[in-house]
């Protein structure tokens, strides 16, 4: 797999540089981590809902951040280091609905696609018609489709990359995360998306 490399002469092993690799992108999610949390943590005690922060990583979305509801006695399953397929997530969604069509079906064949409530999404006509709603809401939801009495706003973040590769969400229980709060807070959760977006060096053109 090229991680570590044998010395031709010695015969002794030593690591490669693919662990320089993984070690930049562990640094990059934990920078990103440290220059988001502060405005993770004013959304969620503005919301007094849980907010996570994810990263892409090939059919998956990693939980690299996650500031939990003060308020709330109900605690998610979701933990930082956990993963979540792109496909039943809002997170997941926000971030697809940026990517071309051909990524976006790679994507989902590379993915187990399962029921795993009553409203996860299994056909993909019905995903593309979601991910076109996601584009032109500017925000994608998670309607009970990984967890059952849970509902989710999430938004991708932009930056000077043109690959988007991070999103983060408002998340909590259907018993307050109702259609009509939904919609209040996708004003937050837009505005939240496009002041660190600008921070991390995007600009519309």
């Amino acid at each position: 797999m090229g991680y570590i490399r044998q010395d031709e002469e010695s015969l002794k092993y030593a690591l490669s540089l693919k662990f320089l690799e993984i070690g930049s992108k562990i640094l990059e999610q934990t920078n990103m981590a440290s220059l988001i949390h502060p405005s993770l943590k004013k959304l969620s005690e503005q919301t007094g809902e849980t907010v996570h922060l994810v990263r892409r990583e090939g059919t998956e979305a990693v939980y690299i951040d996650k500031v939990e509801s003060t308020v709330s006695s109900i605690r998610m399953v979701s933990r930082v280091g956990s993963r979540i397929p792109l496909y039943c997530s809002g997170v997941g969604k926000a971030i697809m609905a940026t990517l071309p069509d051909e990524e976006v079906k790679k994507i989902w064949n590379e993915s187990i696609i399962e029921k795993k409530t009553d409203k996860t999404i299994t056909d993909f006509s019905q995903m593309q018609e979601v991910l076109e709603e996601v584009r032109q809401n500017g925000y994608a939801l998670d309607d009970e489709e990984n967890e059952k009495g849970v509902r989710c706003i999430a938004a991708c973040l932009h930056g000077y990359q043109k690959e988007v590769k991070y999103a983060f969400s408002i998340s909590g229980p259907t018993s307050r995360m109702t259609r009509e709060r939904v919609k209040e807070l996708a004003v937050d959760v837009k505005k939240v998306q496009e002041e660190l977006s600008r921070e991390l060096g995007y600009y519309k053109s």
